[in-house]
């Protein structure tokens, strides 16, 4: 009787276990999937710059600075000032072998030309060329300045008795930037400023220079941002 009673109770064991409903076990919701960051360089140029110009011309060395801002796709406004030595084209420096400095014969003024300019700057093939060759051709115009002051005097005496002509001009060029890094600008212009003076003024006595127009070759030095 016994061993009836426990078979019994085995049997409707089983069969209550066999009955009870299977529920699927949800994922694991420990686990996040992120999507893949994209690990190719940002070269695409920013909006603004701003950097030195290192210039050398035909008349020598010059220094200045720049400003751009994107106005549409591929165009931007520029802002540049600058300031270089102007010299006659006969001009021939001697060095005195005895105090060891340059003179120039007949010259009577030293000139610096500070044009400051507003322009243009278009971005060329920009569909075509990869980001780290940007070329572009650009153009200007505004306000010059040529300060004369009096050669072979002390620097002190020379610029205090200096004088400023005022006239205006432009400029047009084409260059290229360099790289990929999106924060730095790095990159080299040619261009050609066209200064003309109402006033002829002196470099070498008696030869009043009326026409500034000088080609120089850029290098650009700047952060994007």
């Amino acid at each position: 009787m016994t061993k009836t009673i426990a078979l019994s109770l085995l049997l409707l064991s089983a069969a209550a276990f066999a009955q009870q409903p299977y529920v699927a076990t949800s994922p694991d919701s420990q686990f996040t999937y992120m999507p893949v960051r994209n690990l190719q360089p940002d070269t695409a140029e920013r909006a603004n710059a701003l950097g030195l110009d290192l210039m050398i011309g035909n008349s020598g060395f010059g220094a200045g600075f720049f400003y751009k801002q994107r106005i549409a796709n591929n165009l931007s406004w520029t802002a540049s000032f600058s300031i270089s030595e102007a010299k006659a084209s006969n001009e021939i420096a001697y060095y005195d072998p005895y105090t060891g400095q340059k003179f120039v014969p007949g010259k009577v003024n030293q000139l610096w030309v500070i044009p400051a300019m507003l322009g243009l700057q278009y971005r060329l093939f920009s569909d075509e060329i990869t980001d780290s060759f940007r070329p572009y051709i650009f153009g200007g115009l505004g306000p010059d300045v040529v300060f004369a002051a009096p050669y072979n005097q002390p620097l002190s005496y020379s610029f205090s008795h200096g004088r400023g002509y005022f006239g205006g001009g432009a400029y047009i060029g084409l260059g290229a930037y360099f790289g990929s890094d999106p924060n730095s600008l790095l990159g080299v212009s040619i261009r050609y400023y066209i200064l003309p003076m109402k006033h002829g003024i002196e470099s070498m006595q008696g030869e009043p220079m009326a026409n500034f127009n000088s080609f120089f070759i850029a290098f650009n030095i700047g952060t994007q941002y």
